[in-house]
């Protein structure tokens, strides 16, 4: 069983999110792991590495639909992605005194945080965009008078 599992309860029911999360928490699953088997510094801190610039580039992905539906919580939304990468950013520190410690630390942060924010804030955002989708079709619908 790994470490942290996708599910259907995870899903927002948007193929690009959904696909970045399943990203993210294979990554989380790899860092897990390599922890866990005690590898090396360079190892833990290249996956280290590797999930920090993908949540960038996601959580980028994320603030960029958001402002194109003007999304009424992107500022809420946008701030909690801040302070995310900026404890990641500290456990990079840290990960140069209790490797595998901070390692597993950093996955349970992630795994935790993940599915409460996927869960929480980015379901809401996918309802919302969904809403403004389906609004947008429906308002370019020609009229029949």
């Amino acid at each position: 069983m790994e470490y942290f599992e996708w599910n259907d309860s995870l899903s927002v029911h948007d193929s690009m999110i959904d696909e970045d999360h399943k990203t993210l928490i294979g990554m989380v699953n790899e860092l897990h792991d390599a922890a866990d088997l005690g590898q090396d510094y360079i190892t833990l801190s290249n996956i280290l590495h590797r999930l920090a610039t993908y949540t960038q580039e996601h959580f980028q992905r994320e603030e960029d639909l958001m402002k194109s539906i003007a999304y009424p919580r992107f500022k809420a939304h946008k701030e909690q992605h801040k302070k995310l990468l900026e404890r990641v950013t500290d456990l990079q520190k840290e990960l140069n005194r209790a490797r595998e410690l901070v390692a597993i630390e950093t996955a349970e942060l992630l795994r935790f945080w993940l599915t409460s924010h996927i869960l929480l804030s980015d379901k809401h955002l996918a309802e919302t965009l969904h809403g403004t989708l389906v609004m947008s079709k429906t308002e370019q619908l020609p009229t029949t008078d």
